[in-house]
């Protein structure tokens, strides 16, 4: 990482404007912004590339532009904020691809089932940091997919302890919000996604098999008519997260099924990307 080997001595590091360019021109859903608003989420980028490390894992050589990527993408949710809200975080930590992580839930008797799995992002809490697969971050097939988004959209959740799809709100900047209107529309739409993921599930042949061409296909079919990926429906905390990435990168979908959900994350965020 040439550049930021150069500017890392310095206490904010100042992004190049051809870097920076070329970052804007890769993430489409940045061209949404005016040029007051990218010089704006451009100075929070070199802030943030300033106060915290970037690390690459499992032998990945870090680069400028992906540095530079993941800093915007990272900075546009508290665009209209603060990077406060990112103070419990440790560092980013890039992987090539997706890494295993440990798993545990607790079924209705009480069992708790432990398990490890691939993923594309984590938010670690208690100040741990964020993870990420560089080739998911790098993923534009699936429409409002934004792995970057999701896991400091986790970590603003966790802002006040664990997440749970209630973001702290913020006396400078949300007076008008009220946390019980919140947890009432934000619980409403979860258990109605819930009940339309299950609903289209439901339709899948009883010996589906994700490996094979033709349930794949069908499932994607049935799926796709979702405004959110599927994964909102496994914790609210998820459902906030995805709605969040929807909300920057593709907002139609969710405006259009879950206006209040659309609402109040625009009223939270600060921002209204169908405006621009």
């Amino acid at each position: 990482m040439q550049w930021l080997r150069q500017f890392f001595s310095r206490d904010t590091p100042r992004i190049p404007d051809l870097l920076w360019q070329d970052c804007v021109m890769r993430l489409a859903f940045l061209q949404r912004l005016s040029p007051i608003e990218l010089e704006r989420l451009k100075a929070l980028s070199e802030t943030l590339l300033g106060k915290k490390t970037f690390t690459g894992a499992a032998g990945f050589e870090l680069t400028d532009e992906i540095a530079v990527d993941i800093a915007a993408q990272a900075s546009l949710p508290v665009l209209n904020l603060t990077l406060d809200l990112y103070a419990d975080m440790a560092g980013i930590i890039v992987y090539p691809s997706a890494f295993i992580i440990p798993q545990s839930e607790m079924d209705e008797a009480g069992v708790v089932h432990e398990w490890h799995e691939p993923a594309s992002g984590e938010a670690v809490g208690a100040g741990g940091a964020v993870v990420l697969s560089w080739e998911d971050v790098q993923e534009r097939g699936a429409p409002g997919y934004n792995v970057v988004i999701h896991e400091f959209a986790h970590k603003i959740d966790m802002g006040d302890g664990r997440a749970n799809g209630c973001p702290p709100f913020l006396a400078a900047w949300h007076e008008g919000l009220d946390p019980r209107l919140w947890q009432r529309t934000f619980s409403a739409a979860y258990a109605d996604f819930d009940r339309r993921v299950h609903a289209l599930e439901d339709q899948l042949p009883d010996d589906f098999d994700d490996a094979d061409e033709a349930d794949a296909a069908l499932y994607d079919e049935l799926l796709g008519t979702l405004p959110l990926d599927p994964y909102a429906a496994r914790h609210p905390a998820e459902f906030f997260a995805v709605a969040s990435e929807a909300f920057f990168v593709l907002p139609e979908p969710l405006a259009d099924d879950y206006p209040e959900i659309y609402r109040l994350l625009a009223q939270y965020y600060r921002q209204d990307p169908l405006r621009r």
